[in-house]
């Protein structure tokens, strides 16, 4: 057994599929089931279940995975330790993010990480969309925490920590409040305060319009504080991120799942053509673990 087959085999945990682990490790796919299938071998077990249309764990894989994680993490918090005596001086890393630490519950995995690697200065920065994707192709940063919509990927590598979805917010007493699910097409006589153009979820919602073929009508865009005080007074509906909504929540309000919704993903993104360093992949799998340990 070797720690490249382990992380072929967390990487194919946590992505979505064989294709997006390999990707995610700048490796081929041929290459990383033939690691996983050595594991496999070796182990005398069945750690997926490929006879559906995406693999999922076994239980034996269940329970390889979680002793996978604490065996990858030792072995990388090691090196990185060892790599002191090889640099001589702290490494660096500079991470951009948008304001959603809280809404996804990354703030407190940001801390641990800094408490269980004082050999890594992280620099972490919050700061709206422009100036994110401005920052990382300057670089100001060496990678972004950042909404999958804003992603080039043919010259960025994502990796995804968290899904969201679009949903409806109304008044608490609305005629449609009382629904489970809403389509865009129940809204179309609707008034609607929208988050800021230059946001990504603006421009989400103007897509789902589109191909609803809906002309909004749109009062104004402001922050989310100020739409969920305006909506709770009856001044029109949003739409916005439902974290959002959890992270705000305001007793005169209501949200309702949006049926056209597509999965918003949000992850870490890099460049690349830039050099993937060391502080880079042990940050990226301390918070890919901590945020598995959360579900």
């Amino acid at each position: 057994m070797t720690f490249e087959q382990i992380d072929c085999f967390i990487a194919a945990v946590h992505a979505d599929t064989f294709f997006d682990a390999a990707e995610l490790l700048h490796t081929t796919q041929s290459t990383l089931s033939k690691q996983i299938q050595k594991l496999e071998k070796e182990l005398n077990l069945q750690l997926f279940d490929r006879s559906r249309r995406n693999a999922v764990l076994t239980p034996a894989g269940e329970l390889f995975y979680q002793e996978a994680q604490e065996l990858s993490r030792q072995y990388r918090q090691m090196l990185y330790r060892m790599s002191l005596y090889q640099t001589a001086k702290e490494q660096q890393l500079s991470v951009g993010t948008l304001p959603v630490l809280s809404q996804y519950h990354l703030t407190g995995s940001f801390r641990l990480f800094q408490k269980e690697h004082p050999e890594i200065s992280l620099a972490l920065t919050e700061v709206e969309e422009s100036e994110l994707m401005e920052g990382i192709e300057k670089k100001r940063f060496a990678m972004i925490l950042a909404r999958e919509s804003m992603i080039d990927t043919e010259h960025y590598h994502f990796f995804p920590i968290a899904t969201d979805r679009i949903c409806v917010m109304l008044p608490a007493d609305h005629p449609l409040a009382t629904r489970q699910k809403l389509s865009v097409t129940a809204l179309t006589d609707q008034s609607f305060l929208l988050m800021h153009p230059y946001t990504s979820i603006y421009q989400l919602c103007m897509q789902i319009f589109q191909n609803a073929g809906i002309h909004p009508s749109i009062l104004r865009t402001a922050r989310v504080e100020s739409l969920i005080s305006a909506v709770a007074v009856g001044e029109g509906i949003s739409l916005f991120a439902e974290s959002n909504f959890r992270l705000f929540q305001h007793e005169g309000v209501i949200s309702v799942p949006l049926e056209e919704s597509p999965v918003l993903r949000i992850g870490f993104a890099y460049k690349k053509a830039r050099e993937y360093t060391l502080a880079m992949d042990c940050f990226l799998h301390f918070m890919a673990n901590a945020q598995n340990s959360q579900q």
